[in-house]
């Protein structure tokens, strides 16, 4: 039986949609975008999603009725269940915590720092300068030039701003309409933009590619010497960033016919950032790995060069340390982490893998080399999660595999998410042993043929593709272990794992630890949050706040490197198993 639940959102008109029965009013905002702050990751314990309700509902059970205190009108979003239509009041500052296609966000107040305002004919008597009347700032010539027209001929203007910092003038029928923003992540595999309308409170494009520079390298070290062979090596990599985030601006705007995109924010690791200021990144490689910067840095002359108006402001996250960069700093900030009560995990899944550990608002991070396996990268059949890539996999009692493909047309390879399905799928059946080896008995009984796992006749997993496997949760489950030692913690001390990453929404709990990516022996809760990193950057441009916490974040974590420790080594080989 389906039933209606009515969403009043303050400032945005009223929204019914049908939901199955027996769906919580959580699962029924998250497929709308709306995702409600929830520590305790939906268990009924923190009581930070309560909302207030209209309707026939499921009776509360005695936990939540404690945290209710007699109120009638409120539930618990992850608790209530409606028996027929419902009505749902959601907070202002819930309404923009999760953006239609973006990571998982805690809650924000959308208060973008970007702005896009008339200007009228101003009154006689204000003898205040221009700029100072409009509190605004600006060093660029031809901008104060074109508010120079608007004042000479006392006409109706749009003026565009960021920070206090003029952007952009114009005169109203010259100007544009829409104001939007571009949210950029610079993954050393992939690439992701999102294109937000800040007026419209949505976003309203999304794209994906391949970075371009994984021609010259798969990982940030093959990238660094590869650099350090000439300046115009450098230059070649910086070309490869920029033309590829071009490419995804280019789809966007060919999609959506965008004209006035006034603001960007790019994340990325260490590396990637200096690649693409078209810095030297040698610092990065050779001891004692000191960057060239780790602050926001303006790279607004390179707006032109990723496909952006001459008057975009082009800014990046700002990054902590040679090995934990502004991706982790994004994806910190879009799910306030030292906010999340306990003890916690942060575990951001890519070629490089980057670990926060969480406790009393004191945050420690370090990153180990994970390879891009887990992106589908240096596989046999591996690919990225497009269309014909294999995102799910099952096999039944008598071994018949089941799977999903994105577009759901014929298998060309599989993406991270489906060679994880698979790898645990087969340990579960004992196809593939602790060690990573094929079994026996499978290669006996044909189900293996020349070292190969084939789902199709062209599609397969190999002896080697397990490997990959092996060293990328091996790096991630022992620099878990490391962290969790150096402060004489154990899993059992832990209230959460968080699992970031472009494919973080797809994997599934149970194969995570079934391949012990993450440790065997802990049996806590684990939340996916989905592209963290590309939420923060998104976050960054919708809440002025935001700026602050990320900057905070950057100047406060504690750095932990591994690569100093005789026993990481130690460690990461005893975790190759499974």
């Amino acid at each position: 039986m389906a039933l209606n639940l009515t969403i009043i959102q303050s400032g945005l008109e009223d929204l019914t949609i049908s939901i199955p029965d027996g769906q919580t009013i959580m699962e029924a905002l998250k497929g709308q975008g709306l995702n409600l702050d929830a520590p305790c990751a939906g268990r009924g314990r923190c009581g930070k999603c309560l909302v207030s309700v209209k309707g026939d509902f499921e009776p509360p059970s005695e936990s939540e009725l404690e945290i209710l205190s007699g109120r009638t009108d409120l539930r618990l979003a992850c608790q209530a269940k409606g028996l027929g239509d419902v009505t749902v009041v959601v907070e202002a500052k819930a309404l923009f915590s999760a953006l239609k296609g973006l990571g998982w966000t805690a809650p924000y107040n959308f208060d973008p720092p970007i702005s896009l305002i008339e200007v009228g004919e101003r009154d006689r008597r204000d003898q205040r300068p221009l700029m100072r009347a409009l509190d605004l700032s600006s060093e660029n010539y031809d901008v104060l030039s074109q508010l120079s027209v608007l004042e000479a001929n006392r006409t109706l203007g749009k003026v565009l701003f960021s920070h206090h910092k003029l952007l952009g003038a114009w005169e109203t029928h010259d100007g544009p309409n829409e104001n939007l923003a571009a949210a950029f992540d610079l993954g050393t595999t992939g690439l992701a933009l999102a294109l937000i309308d800040l007026n419209q409170r949505q976003t309203v494009a999304m794209e994906t590619a391949l970075n371009p520079q994984t021609a010259v390298g798969g990982d940030v070290i093959s990238r660094m010497t590869y650099a350090a062979e000439s300046p115009e090596k450098i230059q070649h990599l910086q070309n490869l960033a920029l033309e590829g985030l071009a490419g995804l601006v280019a789809k966007a705007v060919d999609s959506t016919r965008a004209k006035n995109i006034g603001a960007a924010v790019i994340c990325g690791n260490t590396t990637m950032l200096h690649l693409l200021a078209g810095l030297n990144p040698k610092s990065l490689a050779q001891a004692p790995y000191r960057p060239i910067f780790v602050d926001r840095l303006n790279l607004s002359h390179l707006a032109q060069k990723i496909g952006l108006p001459p008057w975009a402001e082009v800014t990046t996250a700002p990054s902590i340390s040679a090995y934990v960069g502004g991706d982790i700093t994004s994806g910190l900030t879009a799910i306030k982490l030292s906010q999340r009560p306990g003890t916690v995990i942060f575990i951001d899944i890519g070629t490089n893998g980057e670990i926060v550990l969480s406790k009393d608002n004191h945050l420690v991070a370090t990153s180990c080399a994970a390879g891009p396996a887990l992106e589908g990268m240096n596989i046999s059949c591996g690919m990225r999660a497009v269309t014909g890539a294999i995102d799910s996999f099952q096999l039944a009692p008598d071994m018949t595999p089941t799977y999903t493909t994105i577009g759901g047309v014929d298998p060309k390879g599989f993406c991270g998410s489906g060679l994880i399905d698979i790898v645990a799928e087969l340990i579960r059946s004992e196809v593939i042993t602790k060690t990573g080896r094929f079994s026996p008995s499978s290669v006996k009984s044909g189900l293996i043929k020349d070292g190969q796992y084939h789902l199709t006749d062209e599609v397969f997993l190999s002896q080697k593709d397990i490997r990959q496997v092996q060293l990328a949760k091996g790096a991630i489950s022992a620099a878990m272990k490391m962290l969790l030692e150096r402060f004489e913690l154990t899993l059992s001390d832990l209230d959460e794992v968080v699992i970031a990453g472009s494919f973080g929404y797809h994997l599934k709990a149970e194969n995570l630890l079934a391949i012990s990516l993450i440790p065997k022996g802990y049996t806590g809760p684990i939340t996916f949050v989905g592209n963290s990193s590309l939420a923060g950057a998104a976050r960054l441009l919708l809440d002025r706040l935001a700026t602050l916490e990320i900057d905070s974040i950057a100047q406060n974590v504690e750095v932990i490197e591994l690569g100093f420790d005789p026993k990481f080594q130690e460690t990461f080989v005893k975790e190759l198993s499974f």
